[in-house]
């Protein structure tokens, strides 16, 4: 049995039970309590940050406290990326049936990295070395060895190791037949059979 206290000035609930308070997700208690209310949406409290697509709208640090990427304004920097992808796709599908505009728009291309490179300062991000380096606090390593994986049975090379129970209901369904060695109508045969010498 558990107790909830419900707030009706902010349709906030406290259970008992205290899995809120522990793990960040309402209980069955409480949803159960909103339910009841005639709530149609979880109220806003319940809903921690970091269930949200919001929670990667904040800056990461390591773990000496350095900051690693700021992603506060990672929304607005995607905005402006998607753009010019947007652009870049468009040009691409007026000029594909065109070899000289292909050609064209591959020198400008071209002539716009060369520019980038020639800057010296700019890397590509999707290379995530130097920051994985920075959160584990030691260099990457430039090989690693992988081992072959442990080797498996097949399918169906073993047989299922039957319990007592199986066994005995198994034994109980054989049909009768006469043992040569004790002269009784049993499941076992003269070959099995507790009578027989030295069994």
């Amino acid at each position: 049995m558990h107790t909830v206290r419900h707030h009706l000035e902010n349709n906030s609930a406290e259970c008992t039970c205290k899995m809120y308070e522990r793990e960040g997700i309402p209980c069955r208690h409480i949803l159960w309590v909103i339910k009841e209310k005639g709530l149609k949406s979880l109220p806003a409290a319940y809903i921690k940050t970091r269930w949200t697509k919001a929670a990667m709208n904040m800056p990461m640090f390591d773990l000496g406290g350095n900051l690693i990427e700021d992603t506060t304004n990672i929304k607005a920097v995607k905005k402006k990326v998607g753009h010019p992808w947007s652009e870049i796709f468009t040009c691409l599908s007026m000029a594909e049936n065109n070899e000289d505009c292909l050609d064209d728009f591959m020198k400008l291309i071209d002539g716009f990295k060369q520019s980038l490179l020639s800057r010296g300062n700019l890397q590509a991000s999707g290379d995530k070395g130097k920051q994985m380096e920075t959160l584990l606090d030691c260099p990457v390593p430039e090989e690693v060895t992988i081992l072959d994986p442990n080797k498996s049975k097949n399918k169906g090379t073993q047989k299922r190791i039957k319990g007592k129970r199986e066994q005995a209901t198994e034994q109980h369904q054989k049909p009768l037949r006469l043992c040569r060695t004790c002269q009784q109508m049993a499941t076992h045969d003269s070959r099995n059979c507790i009578d027989k010498v030295g069994y």
